[in-house]
């Protein structure tokens, strides 16, 4: 015949509340009467205080402090360490600008600088203030870590612009073909 087994009641979540308040009541009434024994010990028989040989801790006979409040001031940050030198270069100090990756005013017909510079711009002839441009300048620019060469217009056929904004193009042209001759 087989036996029969009883099982345990379950433990609900107030079960364990209460045997934990009671474990904590426990250490409770420990620690007060043990306080309470080492005052006793130290009055003496007739309640005066006595020298007594047996050490009494401190700890126990003691209530606990409140924590000191925190200083008013945040705590004073460390000094930070000198910048170290830089261990990184960039692109353009590792691979400097070549003479050929400059930026080169171009005639758009013929893919080349403009052989006349001075006949670039002429003066507007019933006006005589505005200069018209005689070709389609594009300029040449590289763009991008892998200087792609890139044409990009500057100045369309018949533009009419202001004699100062002319005379910066024919600047930049004049500059252009002095490199290219070497003078």
């Amino acid at each position: 015949m087989a036996a029969s087994t009883t099982r345990a009641p379950r433990k609900t979540a107030a079960a364990k509340a209460a045997v934990a308040a009671s474990a904590a009541e426990e250490t409770q009434q420990v620690t007060d009467t043990g306080a309470q024994a080492a005052v006793e010990e130290a009055a003496g028989p007739d309640g005066s205080a006595a020298e007594s040989t047996a050490p009494v801790d401190e700890a126990v006979v003691e209530s606990p402090k409140a924590p000191d409040a925190a200083p008013l001031e945040p705590p004073a940050a460390p000094e930070e360490p000198e910048p170290e030198e830089r261990t990184y270069v960039f692109s353009t100090e590792a691979i400097p600008d070549a003479p050929h990756l400059v930026e080169v005013i171009l005639d758009d017909a013929t893919k080349e600088p403009p052989a006349d510079v001075d006949a670039v711009f002429q003066p507007d002839e019933p006006y005589g203030v505005e200069m018209v441009c005689q070709l389609r300048l594009v300029e040449r620019a590289f763009l991008g870590p892998h200087s792609n060469p890139i044409e990009r217009l500057l100045m369309p056929e018949g533009a009419r612009v202001s004699p100062h904004v002319a005379a910066r193009v024919l600047d930049r042209l004049r500059a252009q073909a002095d490199a290219r001759t070497g003078k």
